[in-house]
């Protein structure tokens, strides 16, 4: 059975897999809300610069489906560096649009300069009496209890067994698809517990 996590990776790898096949321009009009980004992902393609980001994100792809999380894990950092999701070429709401966040999510890390689980984060914790949240790594919402994040298989609440899952999940892609981002050694969840 998948879960929101595998289901939500699944729409990210199909949404990057159609830029390889389309030209630029159709790239921009059938993505509105990141016109730039898409187009740019699709002339990288035309021009075979990502001629090694599919078979990676059909590796992460596989690996995502055989453990099922509640959460979808961060995109391959080698792929984000070459699709630009890293670039500062693109507004924070051009790259957010195109990972599927949410509007009050984007606002509220772009608006309130939100990098990272913050105290109000750890207070919502602490009050929801949960064990343990986890989000996508990279993924900052506007609260954990953001329906639409949480319905887009971004954020969720765990309880203590499944978060050796998540860290195995982590190990088996940092394993099976090495790359140089400092960043995201097996690191593809945040996960925060009270």
């Amino acid at each position: 059975m998948s879960s929101k996590g595998q289901e939500s990776f699944s729409r990210l790898v199909e949404r990057i897999r159609a830029l390889s096949i389309i030209d630029p321009d159709e790239a921009r009009a059938r993505h509105p809300l990141s016109p730039n980004l898409a187009s740019h992902i699709s002339k990288l393609f035309q021009e075979d610069r990502l001629f090694d980001v599919l078979p990676r994100l059909e590796l992460q792809l596989s690996i995502v489906s055989r453990f099922s999380p509640p959460v979808r894990p961060a995109l391959d950092p080698y792929t984000s560096t070459q699709i630009g999701i890293f670039s500062k070429s693109f507004s924070d709401y051009e790259i957010g649009s195109f990972l599927d966040y949410p509007e009050c999510c984007m606002r509220s890390f772009s608006e309130r300069i939100r990098y990272s689980i913050d105290d109000d984060h750890l207070n919502e914790l602490k009050i929801s009496g949960k064990f343990a949240f986890v989000t996508t790594a990279g993924f900052i919402p506007c609260s954990i209890f953001c329906d639409s994040a949480h319905e887009r298989g971004l954020i969720s609440f765990v309880e203590r067994e499944e978060m050796g899952r998540l860290k195995a999940l982590e190990k088996e892609i940092a394993g099976s698809l090495p790359h140089f981002h400092p960043e995201y050694r097996e690191h593809y969840f945040e996960v925060r517990s009270v």
